[in-house]
């Protein structure tokens, strides 16, 4: 089965209005199907319901965390692609998170629409791999 990421689903999980607006912006006009949830709990009950092809995920969110939210994808969604989205820069972190396969790449706030089409492609693209 042939997959196009035209039309592709992406999940934005972030508490930030702001990014969550910003980045539908985006992807909208990219031609991506564009979701959000406010947080980790409303994001885990989202991908149950539409299984989006990529999860961009907030780390630093109230209640279940982004890391909770990335190991849950595993069970509820193995199929979508993650990327860690947050405002803190560490890169002992990002190479945790991306080596433990927990996610496929790391965004840091505040990033250009570039930067954000580029990962979302890239990571579609792993998607067309597997």
């Amino acid at each position: 089965m042939s997959f196009s990421s035209k039309g592709a689903v992406i999940l934005i999980i972030d508490e930030e209005e702001c990014i969550r607006d910003s980045c539908c912006q985006v992807l909208i006009k990219a031609g991506y199907r564009v979701e959000t949830a406010i947080n980790g709990e409303a994001g885990l009950a989202k991908v149950k319901e539409i299984e989006p092809d990529v999860a961009l995920v907030d780390l630093d969110m109230p209640g279940v965390s982004g890391l909770e939210v990335m190991g849950r994808l595993n069970e509820v969604s193995p199929g979508t692609v993650r990327i860690v989205v947050t405002g803190h820069t560490s890169i002992d972190l990002e190479k945790e998170i991306i080596r433990k396969g927990r996610a496929l790449a790391y965004l840091t706030k505040p990033f250009s629409p570039e930067q954000l089409n580029i990962v979302v492609r890239k990571a579609l693209d792993s998607r067309n791999k597997t």
